[in-house]
């Protein structure tokens, strides 16, 4: 994945996160905009995506959050080979129940949830490369996470 493209990942992520409405940031004389929300029937400013461009999906649901990768490696949904997934749409999931692991230089990475809530989606394949700041599941909490 490109540099560019795990900016606009954490864009979308963090628009996503703090329940922004609109993002815009410009350097070097180009402009990313993140917007949240109903489709306003005009593209984006800034490049056009290609079809080999990961794109990040918005959350479902007002609130939602993504749990990111930690780190580069493999994801799995299962603590090991032929064993329940972790999390799977539907599964409600307790404060930092784990949700995933990474495999990476054959260490096993647990990730956890935030916050207790419901799996919305599992946005990766088991076995998938990933990396750093990837998003893997979009999470609906419990209570939404009030910002001051």
């Amino acid at each position: 994945m490109s540099e560019k493209s795990r900016l606009v990942q954490g864009l979308i992520v963090l628009a996503a996160e703090e329940r922004i409405a609109e993002l815009v940031v410009s350097e070097a004389g180009r402009t990313i905009r993140v917007l949240r929300g109903a489709a306003s029937g005009q593209p984006p400013a800034g490049e056009p995506a290609r079809a080999d461009s990961p794109v990040q999906p918005s959350p479902a649901a007002a609130g939602a959050y993504t749990i990111t990768a930690p780190l580069t490696g493999t994801f799995y949904r299962a603590a090991r080979p032929g064993a329940q997934p972790l999390a799977a749409p539907g599964d409600r999931l307790a404060a930092h129940a784990p949700v995933c692991v990474i495999e990476a230089m054959k260490m096993m990475t647990e990730v956890s949830a935030e916050r207790a809530g419901a799996v919305l989606r599992v946005l990766c394949e088991d076995g998938q490369a990933v990396e750093q700041g990837q998003p893997l599941l979009v999470i609906q909490p419990d209570e939404p996470r009030h910002v001051p």
